[in-house]
């Protein structure tokens, strides 16, 4: 593992990961890039691969970026780069051999939310970062446990187990289960509605999505985005800093070619449209921008089937666009490393991305 300070940085800065294939294994790299513009580089370099929920490992301040990593005895735990610093340490929970996965700060940047275990027999733990209160706060239930994030108070983690998604208040242990909520693709916020997310109903054929806002401890759903077809997919909504407004990415698969852009909704109903193929979006600090992996297609020649071209899907380009639609632009692309056909892919993952403004 490699760990490259920071320096000295102004400025929004946009973190994703990427897997680089190398002949020891898979090898995952998380990339600063000023969304400024200036380029960008690797500042953690570990074994293994990139995970979702990005802007969860990353702490508020975005000092540390907490990760899983076999430390070398084949248990994977969890480690803590100091970007700033450009040290490496471990969280300290206990000497169990349960693999430790998935961590997740809190608001104050003084807890971590974690899994424990796999598959049906993993459970959600809360720790200190100095190693300290260790407990377990979600007991396994049959399905497999996924960490999502901690609510803006501190009171909750959000995650899910299985099908669904759940909040839990890690001081009275009050539990909500929200069923029909897709793999946690949800954003919170402090001001009432305080929750929004995806979620689905079956329909003829398939599922219908939709998108809801609601208060994240009752099971409320104010439906405010509806796909009008099995189709048509309205995912990734999130809240724009200091606004009464949401975006999400709408896709209709139904379409030749594949209509896909990006969407701002106010909670009073009216929306506007970013007519850009845009995936994993993050706002910028200010809400003033939309961070954005593109995908694209690559031809191999004489990798198909008879000779014939072979066409595969990479996620390259990591770009920024404007929230008025204006001044779309490339912030970092990745390169074809030496002795491979094509750049390696961002973690297409939910949260790719994740912005922190130092």
């Amino acid at each position: 593992m490699q760990v490259t300070p920071l320096g000295r940085v102004e400025g929004d800065v946009v973190f994703a990961t990427r897997d680089v294939p190398t002949d020891s294994g898979a090898r995952s790299e998380l990339v600063a890039i000023p969304i400024a513009g200036g380029g960008g580089r690797v500042v953690v370099s570990y074994p293994g691969y990139g995970y979702p929920w990005l802007a969860s490992r990353l702490s508020p301040d975005g000092r540390r970026f907490a990760f899983e990593t076999d430390r070398g005895d084949r248990v994977t735990r969890i480690a803590i780069a100091d970007l700033i610093a450009g040290s490496l340490s471990w969280l300290n929970t206990d000497d169990t051999n349960t693999a430790d996965a998935q961590p997740a700060w809190d608001p104050s940047g003084t807890r971590i939310a974690f899994v424990r275990g796999g598959g049906a027999a993993s459970s959600v733990w809360v720790v200190n970062v100095d190693g300290s209160s260790l407990r377990q706060i979600a007991a396994p239930n049959g399905g497999t446990s996924y960490m999502h994030q901690w609510t803006p108070d501190g009171r909750a983690v959000a995650f899910y187990q299985g099908i669904g998604y759940d909040i839990v208040d890690i001081t009275t242990g009050t539990r909500l289960h929200m069923d029909k909520v897709v793999s946690a693709d949800a954003s919170w916020r402090a001001a009432d509605p305080r929750l929004v997310a995806r979620g689905w109903e079956s329909a003829a054929g398939g599922d219908l999505q939709y998108v809801f806002v609601g208060d994240g401890m009752t099971d409320t759903r104010n439906v405010l985005v509806r796909a009008s077809a099995i189709a048509e997919f309205v995912v990734n909504p999130r809240w724009r800093p200091g606004r009464d407004e949401f975006l999400y990415q709408y896709t209709d698969s139904g379409t030749q070619p594949t209509r896909s852009e990006l969407r701002i909704r106010t909670l009073a109903g009216t929306e506007r449209r970013l007519a850009v193929q845009a995936g994993m979006p993050v706002w910028s600090s200010d809400g003033q921008s939309v961070a954005y992996i593109k995908g694209e297609s690559v031809d191999l020649p004489g990798r198909g089937l008879g000779g014939s071209t072979l066409t595969v899907g990479v996620s390259a380009e990591i770009r920024a666009i404007d929230a008025d639609g204006m001044n779309d632009r490339l912030l970092f692309r990745s390169s074809v490393p030496p002795g491979r056909e094509f750049p390696p892919n961002w973690c297409v993952c939910n949260d790719a991305l994740a912005i922190r403004r130092y």
